[in-house]
């Protein structure tokens, strides 16, 4: 296999709420998806790579829709099924600005354990990349350290924080023994190097990890190593 991603579990529902006020009714289309982590999963697949996904969702229809979904976009289900905690849902909420305002409750998510993803280390550890993300680092830091460190030697161990608020200097930390590959956005990077520079950033991430990429939307990405970096277009 080529990629494993470990993370989050999140059905999306879409909801534009623009003037609306307080006690009365309104009609709009909104959406469902299946979200969290898995969409790395999704798009890797698109790329016709043999990909899997570990999480855990909930014993209820919106798990089964989860993995339905996972199926049908051909990644590899090592999702787990938690009988007591719901599957994660996610309210994104759209301003008629273009703003966009979320509510999650993560559920399931934050009850993968150590002994699950262990019961999967050997299918994981044949793949070349293992992906994981800030938010699980940070809700369920036992189970994700642990499954990281497992698979360092084996693996590359890919990072992405997730949101520039959740970094932390045990993050660091752990972004320098244990990553080899970091992405993440421009506000990311400048939490986690404490600089405003790119050039600085650059220089910064290329002490942290082997490889990192800083992505920076219509402008491209910066990706820099040990001592050097370089700007890249879309």
């Amino acid at each position: 296999m080529a990629v494993t991603i470990i993370g989050d579990a999140f059905i999306d529902i879409v909801v534009p709420i623009y003037g609306i006020k307080p006690g009365e009714t309104y009609h709009r289309n909104m959406s469902i998806s299946c979200g969290g982590t898995a969409n790395v999963a999704v798009q890797v697949a698109k790329l016709d790579e043999e990909v899997g996904f570990m999480g855990k969702v909930g014993d209820d229809a919106l798990g089964l829709y989860f993995r339905k979904n996972l199926r049908n976009n051909k990644v590899k289900d090592f999702t787990f099924v938690d009988k007591n905690h719901p599957t994660g849902l996610c309210v994104s909420l759209f301003y008629e600005s273009g703003e966009q305002g979320m509510i999650a409750n993560r559920g399931a998510n934050d009850y993968l354990t150590r002994v699950e993803t262990a019961s999967y280390l050997k299918q994981v550890l044949k793949s070349k990349i293992v992906y994981f993300s800030g938010y699980s680092l940070v809700n369920n830091p036992e189970t994700v350290t642990y499954t990281m460190k497992e698979c360092r030697p084996n693996c590359e161990v890919w990072f992405n924080p997730g949101a520039p608020n959740i970094v932390e200097s045990s993050t660091k930390s752990l972004v320098h023994e244990l990553v080899d590959v970091l992405i993440l956005n421009l506000a990311e990077a400048k939490s986690i190097t404490q600089e405003d520079e790119i050039s600085e950033i650059a220089a910064k991430l290329g002490q942290m990890a082997e490889l990192s990429v800083v992505t920076l939307g219509k402008n491209g990405c910066v990706v820099s190593g040990t001592g050097e970096w370089t700007q890249l277009p879309i």
